[in-house]
């Protein structure tokens, strides 16, 4: 549930704006704001129907960013009005009208989606209705996004996380001042309970650090690695997302590099800030990647649901997080279907305990193990008593399960796969 209250807790649910209300040149703001406040009494009835549970939390999270947004809005109203000062302080935003037109068109796409949803949990009923109530409040949110990228083109109104008072801000600090490195020593001593020791300059006092201490995750480097079970088939999930490019006052969620395993696939995803423009009938985006000093390289990820970022799913993900293990820096820009580029750098420090427990979850070992690797280790677990069958160098379910016995016997963690620790244990060194 972190993951998603940190990825959706400034996202707003809306309709799709009437052209009559996008045609009002006189007062296009008082329009917007009649929408806001039909969205307010649309969630706040949601909000009554459920004790708890999934729904009533993304139901509570547009709440928050609607009573927000409202705030934002009336605020520019007053300013463009009467020029009296604004108490909310907002980033400086350029108006881009070709870019709102476009968002008005993908709005029009999503609330086609958000109907066909409302009609689909309509129909339903019991469990399958719970489940398709939860995707219509999923297909809002993607929906909300819309609309927030939509008055920030329109208008050049930007949305802070929280509003931040002006005359109560307190003053800046000079970084190099001896009160500041005072300060800042006094921090370093008193280090963090979640922070990791290994890594201590990484500023650990960033909300997703906390977030993810309160929730019992771990903490690697720059890596929050949440394990958890797959509610279908209690098969092991893991979620490892990288924070290091992480800024608090992105308005739009954090951008992340994620590596995961859920029920039983790996996938490698990039998310960001901005809504993106999809290709023109293809589900994909361009991207180029460079893992630290080696040459770029260009290749083709596929589109996210939300439109928040791209990824690489299936057994190439595997080869690509074997690629990343013992890097220390990964460049990736993704290009969306309007041209837009879209650049983010990250720290990988830790990178190597996030990769081990997505390929420990997904049965698949971080080394590129040749087919002569593989008989090594299937004749040493025969020669201790666990059947791995004929030494092939093929990898099937019989080698898995004489792994897993002998994983179980050496108290490793029972994966099945050829992983550093168990191989170690075997005293097989893998060819390069």
């Amino acid at each position: 549930m972190t993951i998603l209250r940190t990825l959706t807790a400034s996202l707003l649910i809306s309709t799709c704006l009437t052209a009559g209300a996008v045609a009002q040149e006189s007062s296009p703001l008082d329009a917007e704001i009649t929408a806001i406040d039909s969205q307010i009494s649309e969630v706040d009835a949601t909000i009554s129907r459920y004790d708890g549970g999934l729904i009533r939390i993304l139901a509570e999270s547009r709440r928050e960013a609607l009573l927000l947004l409202r705030t934002v809005v009336e605020a520019r109203q007053a300013a463009e009005a009467s020029g009296a000062m604004i108490e909310v302080t907002v980033p400086a935003v350029v108006p881009d009208p070709e870019r709102a037109e476009l968002l008005l068109g993908e709005m029009a796409a999503q609330q086609g989606r958000v109907e066909t949803a409302e009609r689909e949990a309509a129909s339903a009923g019991g469990l399958i209705q719970a489940v398709a109530l939860s995707r219509v409040e999923t297909e809002k949110l993607t929906l909300a996004q819309l609309q927030m990228a939509y008055l920030q083109a329109r208008y050049g109104i930007a949305f802070p996380v929280t509003p931040t008072v002006t005359n109560s801000a307190p003053p800046i600090t000079d970084p190099t001042s001896p009160a500041a490195m005072s300060q800042g020593e006094g921090v370093a001593e008193t280090a963090l309970p979640w922070a990791d020791p290994d890594h201590p300059d990484i500023d650990y006092s960033l909300t997703p650090f906390e977030q993810a201490h309160s929730e019992g995750d771990r903490i690697s480097g720059w890596w929050v690695i949440n394990e958890e079970r797959a509610a279908i088939d209690d098969s092991p999930s893991v979620v490892s997302i990288n924070y290091s490019a992480y800024d608090a006052r992105s308005f739009g969620g954090p951008t992340a590099l994620l590596a995961q395993c859920r029920e039983g696939e790996t996938s490698v995803v990039f998310v960001q800030d901005d809504f993106l423009m999809s290709a023109i009938r293809r589900d994909s985006f361009d991207i180029t990647y460079r893992i630290d000093s080696n040459p770029a390289q260009s290749t083709r990820w596929n589109e996210l649901t939300n439109n928040k970022g791209a990824g690489l799913f299936g057994s190439g993900s595997e080869g690509f997080l074997r690629g990343l293990y013992d890097a220390e820096s990964f460049f990736i820009r993704l290009t969306d279907g309007n041209g837009r580029r879209y650049d983010a750098e990250f720290d990988l420090a830790g990178i190597e305990d996030a990769i081990e427990a997505v390929a420990g979850a997904c049965g698949w070992s971080t080394l590129d193990l040749s087919p002569d690797d593989y008989r090594a280790i299937q004749t040493l677990l025969n020669a201790g008593g666990f059947n791995a069958g004929t030494p092939d160098g093929v990898w099937g379910n019989g080698s898995r399960n004489a792994m897993r016995a002998f994983q179980e016997q050496s108290g490793l963690p029972i994966t099945g796969a050829a992983d550093r620790a168990t191989l170690e244990a075997l005293g097989v060194q893998p060819g390069e």
